[in-house]
């Protein structure tokens, strides 16, 4: 590879271009320092975000019951299918178009994509609701859908004024409209809460909280990319051709996250659902923390992999390897933390979703590497892969689903879920490897299996709950330390550190 200054030089160093208002910036020798120290703050806020959402949680959990709480989740489930949906891919499609178009052709791209997400979004809606009466949904949970679903509609427009955000690595921005999304959210769940409002107004929350982030957007971007939709049916053709099969990949991906909550609702009991609910929607907060660190990441991928191969390899192989890494740590903490954590947002009503929670934390590791998988096959337009893997991750944790949870309930949930999502990185990981994007790393998994091994001795020490917790998180990073186990050039980006890599 060719030497740079770069914190980070296979993320970082490309060849000299034009100046550009945003190519310059993805360009830069210093975008993968950005890029990590950009993720480590996007966490930063969103633990922020989490500890807010547990006080959310933990009011919405002990204030409407198990049953009550499990209705609350099917619905916020069947909009989270449809937000997805309703995602379809164009965002970040729209991201690696807009990452490598010239400044003229942006502003009509982003406004076509605003006109089309809403478009699909209000009809994604509609559709829901058509849904909820034919599953038999009571009138509370029907209404409701709409309720949340509006807010739905609200949040696609703000995303979608983000993109340019995004893309232009203005991380502090992008985790400044994450945070003031929860805060608003908790906000009004507490107040809601106080004044005894019923299910219903719970649902609606969404509304007045994505009012207040599309407000703050709305300020970020005006004068720099376009606030108003544009119906112009060349670009919507010319834009659905380079969603195509990705759109129907991300599809399939979204209604794949959700699908187990809404098979134990058909299937299972309002108890079991109750369960899988609670420590869903812990895994769920938790399994977005990859898709923040990684998707910091696209931008410059999506650049790569337009212009630079083997810069994009280089990425994506220390992508791979701060996956498995942090995966293991999150997937260690949560199953240790579990019983915790369970008692902290749902109460001791819900301890049968401790064991629920300890199983699907495995499948945060296993979370990690495919979002990576995922990302890396869309900055190489691989979307046929995706979309096969999506859908044979759909089948596989319907049908498990259907045939675990009448006879082992929320438990059965959650091994569908771990199951099906180990096979999607397996598909992933063979076509990556096929197309030499990735290779193996025999020195990295076994430092990695010690420094897991040493912090699980601590399971025979007398510490549990938190102190256990951070014990172990202690032992894993100063085993990975000792063991040299953390890429350097990462450890550098956050230190501020410059060296000079001249492999």
């Amino acid at each position: 590879m060719s030497g740079a200054d770069p914190p980070v030089k296979g993320i970082g160093a490309a060849p000299e271009r034009a100046p550009d208002d945003l190519l310059s910036v993805l360009d830069s020798p210093t975008a993968g320092a950005r890029v990590i120290r950009g993720g480590v703050l996007r966490l930063g806020t969103y633990a922020a975000g989490i500890a807010l959402g547990i006080v959310s949680a933990a009011l919405m959990t002990r204030y409407l019951g198990v049953e009550d709480f499990g209705r609350y989740v099917i619905v916020t489930s069947l909009i989270g299918i449809v937000a997805g949906l309703t995602e379809a891919g164009v965002t970040n499609i729209a991201a690696r178009e807009f990452a490598t178009s010239e400044r003229s052709e942006r502003d009509r791209l982003l406004a076509n994509v605003i006109g089309i997400r809403l478009s699909i979004a209000i009809v994604g809606v509609v559709a829901a609701g058509a849904f909820a009466v034919v599953a038999g949904y009571d009138r509370t949970m029907l209404v409701g859908t709409f309720v949340a679903g509006i807010g739905l509609v609200i949040a696609t427009v703000q995303q979608t004024y983000s993109i340019p955000i995004g893309v232009a690595l203005r991380f502090g921005w992008l985790s400044a409209l994450d945070l003031v999304r929860q805060a608003a959210f908790v906000a009004v769940v507490v107040l809601l809460v106080l004044a005894g409002a019923g299910l219903l107004p719970l649902l609606a929350a969404t509304i007045p909280a994505s009012l207040v982030t599309l407000g703050v957007a709305i300020l970020l971007v005006r004068g720099k990319a376009p606030l108003l939709p544009r119906f112009e049916r060349a670009e919507w053709l010319r834009v659905l051709r380079l969603v195509g099969i990705y759109a129907a990949a991300a599809a399939v991906g979204t209604i794949y996250v959700s699908a187990v909550v809404v098979v134990t609702s058909l299937v299972g009991t309002a108890e079991e659902t109750g369960y899988l609910g609670a420590a869903f929607r812990i895994f769920t907060v938790l399994a977005m923390i990859p898709l923040i660190l990684v998707s910091t990441a696209f931008p410059v991928l999506a650049r790569a992999a337009h212009n630079d191969r083997e810069r994009m390899q280089y990425a994506v192989q220390r992508l791979v390897d701060i996956a498995l890494i942090v995966g293991t740590w999150m997937a260690l903490a949560t199953a240790l933390g579990a019983g915790v954590a369970i008692k902290i947002v749902a109460g001791d009503e819900f301890d049968p979703a401790v064991l629920v929670l300890q199983i699907q934390s495995v499948a945060l590791l296993s979370g990690f590497l495919a979002v990576t998988g995922s990302l890396a096959l869309v900055s190489l337009h691989r979307h046929a892969a995706l979309l096969l893997g999506n859908l044979a991750g759909l089948a596989a944790i319907v049908l498990l689903a259907a045939i675990l949870v009448p006879d082992y309930g929320a438990k059965g949930a959650a091994v569908a879920t771990v199951v099906a999502d180990s096979g999607l990185v397996v598909l992933y990981g063979a076509v990556l490897l096929g197309s030499r994007v990735v290779h193996y790393d025999p020195e990295l998994l076994p430092k990695i299996a010690v420094a897991a091994v040493l912090s699980l001795v601590l399971v025979l020490t007398p510490l549990e709950g938190i102190p256990l917790v951070v014990a172990a998180t202690v032992v894993y990073w100063l085993a990975l330390v000792v063991l040299r186990g953390l890429p350097g050039e990462v450890i550098d980006a956050l230190l501020r550190r410059e060296r000079r890599s001249t492999s």
